[in-house]
């Protein structure tokens, strides 16, 4: 019996034997824990290890709670090596990706505030197939007042009129717009916000002109009565706003209607395009470059240890022109990227002559494009924040030349225009080139 009585003691310390051993693993794994997070952390550049301790700082002695996804949106502001690079939160990349592919939301209006911001509001852009560009309102408009509901806004700041925006978020709000500064022609104009397929593509000639409406993603060619005075019946416009969305099937589409209205000659418009993306590129440069050939280089990209080729699949050149055929380019200091590439895959393929090429020169008496004559990539990380990174030079495809910090000149041989950077109802540029090429 003794042994029946004393048979649950070497139960009991085995029990406690194997808590203490299970308390000594977890001791252990912390142990193994806090020293390979020390030596991770103290492996990190001084640098970083201030960056953590201020967010941590941050974090605790803010006098108000934080919000982190608050804080590493001001925190990721500050990661910027140049203009061009960028650390992107989820939310932001996820709208950035869709207006690279055209989807926008608002009522896709632009302003200009260069020459000062208060009211009246110079209307840089509207989009096209944006609410405003559907309402009927146009670049170069002047912004005199905006009502909604009993509230309206006629003076003040572009920061009040943003304001007054926010406040009114997705009501429909009636803006009251016109060319001359003195208001005599202006005419109120409703917009309410919604999401949109913007268009980056516009057609016009001597007798008519077409701009792109979207139903879902069925593009409609509408034809207008915003025909180009001073054209001559050989030759057309197209404006080409920037290699995003579904420009490169846009701009085919135009060049097919060029065609079919026995226009040759083209004047090609590209002031204000920034540039997009480079495979839109490819398949817009297939369409124009006279010595191109099926899968012809259109522009090089040099990184740190290697060098990428962006390739033209087929050349489309005699499909819509001939061989008399001249293109002209319009551009400004704010032709930049993919619209220089372009400019020089022209010039490489002896498509289009500088001398062809029509800058705007401004008030300084400066011809130039803005000179970006780099590219970025993009980088994901495990907590979905996105980093886009300038990582190479862009040169021209035969001739190798980088214009970045240089843009295309006038001592190229360009021609320079002086007119206005932001033309109103007049504009002096596009008539100057017109009544040149079309002489």
């Amino acid at each position: 019996m003794e042994n029946e009585s004393n048979a649950p003691v070497p139960q009991k310390r085995s029990r406690i034997r194997g808590i203490a051993a299970i308390l000594m693993g977890a001791v252990l794994l912390v142990a193994v824990f806090l020293a390979g997070w020390y030596g991770h952390y103290f492996s990190l550049d001084k640098e970083v290890r201030t960056y953590l301790w201020a967010k941590s700082i941050v974090e605790k002695n803010y006098y108000r709670p934080v919000d982190e996804a608050e804080l590493y949106e001001q925190l990721y502001k500050t990661l910027s090596v140049d203009n061009y690079s960028k650390l992107f939160t989820p939310a932001e990349y996820d709208r950035y990706e869709a207006e690279g592919k055209g989807l926008y939301s608002g009522i896709g209006i632009s302003f200009y505030t260069g020459r000062g911001r208060e009211f009246p509001l110079e209307i840089f852009s509207a989009a096209e197939g944006s609410p405003a560009s559907l309402a009927g309102i146009r670049r170069g408009m002047l912004l005199f007042s905006c009502t909604a509901g009993e509230d309206s806004i006629d003076s003040g700041s572009y920061e009040d009129f943003a304001d007054f925006l926010s406040a009114h978020a997705n009501e429909e709000i009636s803006y009251l717009c016109g060319y001359m500064r003195d208001g005599s022609d202006a005419e109120w104009y409703g917009v309410t916000p919604a999401s949109y397929q913007a268009a980056f593509v516009y057609y016009r000639d001597s007798e008519a002109s077409f701009r792109f409406r979207y139903e879902g993603q069925t593009a409609l060619l509408e034809e207008g009565d915003e025909a180009l005075e001073g054209l001559d019946g050989t030759t057309a416009y197209i404006r080409l706003d920037e290699f995003s969305g579904h420009a490169a099937a846009e701009f085919r589409e135009c060049l097919s209607k060029m065609k079919s209205r026995g226009r040759k000659h083209l004047i090609l418009d590209l002031r204000s395009n920034g540039g997009g993306y480079l495979d839109i590129l490819g398949e817009i440069a297939s369409l124009l470059l006279r010595d191109g050939k099926d899968n012809s280089v259109v522009a090089v990209a040099k990184y740190r240890d290697r060098e990428e080729a962006f390739l033209c699949e087929r050349s489309c050149f005699y499909d819509y022109f001939q061989a008399d055929s001249r293109i002209y380019v319009l551009a400004d200091e704010s032709t930049a990227s993919a619209s220089e590439c372009l400019i020089g895959a022209l010039v490489d393929y002896r498509t289009t002559p500088y001398s062809d090429i029509f800058l705007r020169e401004n008030e300084n008496g400066v011809a130039k494009t803005f000179g970006k004559g780099i590219m970025q990539s993009h980088f994901d990380s495990a907590s979905g924040a996105v980093m886009k990174l300038t990582v190479a030079t862009v040169h021209w495809p035969l001739s190798g030349k980088c214009i970045h910090g240089v843009g295309v000149t006038a001592e190229d041989g360009a021609i320079p225009i002086p007119s206005e950077f932001l033309f109103v109802e007049t504009d002096s540029m596009l008539n100057e080139v017109i009544a040149r090429v079309c002489a």
